[in-house]
């Protein structure tokens, strides 16, 4: 009877695992709000690093969300490029929503005038070391959040085919 108790204690316990793995939840894979946390972190702490007297960005509710929405066109397209019918249409909006701030910056997608679309380039970067060092790497390369008059950010993160990318844009 001891055995047949334990082996199915066993059982439910290896069921409840494979439940939980196959959430997410037991593998550590990092969700979408959890990385636009830590990128959020990230940036704060290399303007920290820059000067220390840079004040840290503070996240907008508004503008995250206006972000959110904006590159959610490419979630729901499933690809990282919108050609330029469907981006016009996703900048306009995005516009709408953020027209009483100031903008100061952005950082992941941009227009490619080769392929005439909207690309969304910023992958995010593994949660370890070595990808801390790949985020800051572009951070200082694009020269974009250095600005003293910059203190809000409104960011944002989407999963396309497995792959988190990351947008922000700073404000005034």
């Amino acid at each position: 009877m001891k055995k047949l108790a334990r082996l199915t204690a066993l059982l439910l316990t290896g069921a409840l695992l494979l439940v939980l793995t196959a959430c997410g939840t037991a593998t550590g894979a990092e969700t979408e709000q959890q990385a636009k946390q830590r990128l959020l972190n990230e940036i704060n702490s290399y303007r920290a690093s820059l000067d220390p007297s840079l004040a840290p960005l503070v996240e907008v509710k508004q503008l995250s969300d206006a972000e959110q929405e904006l590159i959610e066109h490419f979630r729901a397209a499933g690809k990282t490029a919108l050609p330029e019918s469907e981006a016009d249409e996703a900048i306009e909006s995005w516009r709408s929503k953020t027209k009483d701030w100031t903008y100061c910056s952005e950082f992941g997608p941009g227009w490619d005038h080769d392929e005439n679309a909207y690309i969304l380039s910023a992958k995010v970067p593994a949660n370890t070391p070595e990808g801390k060092a790949e985020l800051w790497a572009a951070l200082k390369g694009s020269g974009k959040f250095m600005g003293e008059d910059c203190k809000h950010i409104g960011i944002a993160v989407v999963t396309i085919d497995g792959q988190m990318y990351w947008s922000c844009c700073m404000y005034y």
